[in-house]
């Protein structure tokens, strides 16, 4: 009997730390943990119930949204809550959930409340039902609390050949540009903003060689810079995104308009030499003052000297074209970063020009014009 009553001091314990920041943990916890669940005898000390289940169930999902359900949960009897479970588990080929850490939060009617979010994956997906888990004040019982399964009306929009995959509230081409990639291909490189979407699922039909150089996938307010490799002979794009606002397609329509001072992917596709522009600019300023500091300074022969040499590399940085080797086996990047994406890796050693430069990186462009970042010690 001591033994027993110790261990239910100890879950009496564990469950109130759960209360921490103003809410309850939904943890799992293992139930051959607990004493033993409530019998007939006595009372019940938890309920759960689901707040949208009649919105979620009547209004039309769609393959790769975001759905919200909202969950309250009432204790009785001082009890203490331990944990959640998702009974049968979620099976992820179906259904995402997308915060699994959230917690409970007191309401100002006395109850818990706690928001999961699911990311729909295909159309069977159902919502399963969710166990929550009790103690008693004295720790001497447990008991639990199930809400039923939901399902949900999904549709999947893919039959519409121009659908690229995204359910949004709002979805926004920031800005664009498209500059020649190499003999035969262009690249198009636009920013986007979504809001309430599955931006991450973005793939615009018809295309061989896209996806994301950089995005921030919040559910709420996405962003991201998205490429593209087209064919010269294509003028423009479109596709089509599904408005949740408005409960139809809204089309996407960019045109295709090579520009030549065009770099990279966030500033510009064939990119202006930064490093030596201001490496020149500085050198001027410095040719500047060193023909006034000859005549304040009495004309003092070291003065033209100095500028005799910065003059030279002036001239030099100006008409001198640098034409290194760039290794079979690199790798040439749309940024200047380890985990951007790769455009091309070279079969052969092939002369380059060095066109920028960004810490470890070089920014070389090839002799049939095509532009990217390289590692500095694939260049011999």
């Amino acid at each position: 009997m001591k033994k027993k009553f110790f261990l239910s001091i100890i879950f009496v314990i564990f469950s109130h730390v759960l209360y921490s920041d103003n809410g309850v943990s939904s943890d799992n916890i293992n139930e051959t943990q607990l004493p033993s669940m409530t019998d007939s005898n006595q009372a019940k000390i938890i309920y759960v119930k689901v707040e949208n289940a009649e919105e979620i169930s009547k209004n039309a999902i769609y393959v790769g949204q975001n759905i919200k359900i909202t969950y309250s949960l009432l204790l009785f009897s001082n009890a203490r809550f331990v944990g959640t479970e998702f009974v049968g588990g979620i099976d992820t080929n179906k259904l995402i959930l997308r915060n699994p850490n959230t917690k409970w939060k007191l309401s100002s009617d006395g109850s818990y409340q706690a928001v999961y979010e699911y990311k729909i994956k295909t159309t069977d997906a159902v919502i399963p039902p969710l166990k929550v888990i009790a103690l008693s004040s004295d720790g001497s019982y447990s008991d639990s609390s199930t809400s039923p399964s939901i399902k949900l009306n999904i549709i999947d929009l893919y039959q519409n050949k121009k659908y690229a995959g995204v359910v949004a509230d709002k979805f926004n081409i920031a800005r664009y540009r498209t500059k020649t990639y190499d003999n035969l291909n262009n690249i198009l490189v636009f920013e986007i903003e979504a809001e309430n979407s599955n931006l991450e699922d973005l793939k615009i039909p018809n295309i061989s060689k896209q996806g994301f150089e950089s995005g921030n996938f919040d559910t709420d307010n996405s962003e991201g810079i998205y490429y593209c490799i087209l064919p010269k002979n294509i003028q423009d794009i479109s596709f089509e995104y599904f408005s949740l606002q408005e409960d139809r397609f809204k089309s996407i329509k960019m045109a295709i308009n090579p520009v030549d001072d065009m770099v990279s992917t966030q500033d510009d596709v064939k990119p202006k030499n930064n490093f030596l522009l201001f490496s020149n600019i500085f050198t001027m300023i410095i040719l500047i003052l060193l023909l006034i500091g000859y005549f304040v300074f009495k004309r003092k022969k070291i003065f033209l000297v100095v500028f005799g040499i910065l003059l030279i590399y002036l001239l030099w940085n100006v008409f001198y074209t640098k034409q290194v080797v760039l290794l079979s086996g690199a790798k040439i990047r749309i940024l200047p970063t380890y985990n951007s994406t790769i455009l091309e890796i070279p079969t052969k050693n092939e002369q380059v020009e060095i066109i920028d430069r960004h810490q470890k990186y070089y920014k070389i462009k090839t002799d049939d014009e095509k532009t990217g970042w390289v590692d500095k010690d694939d260049i011999k």
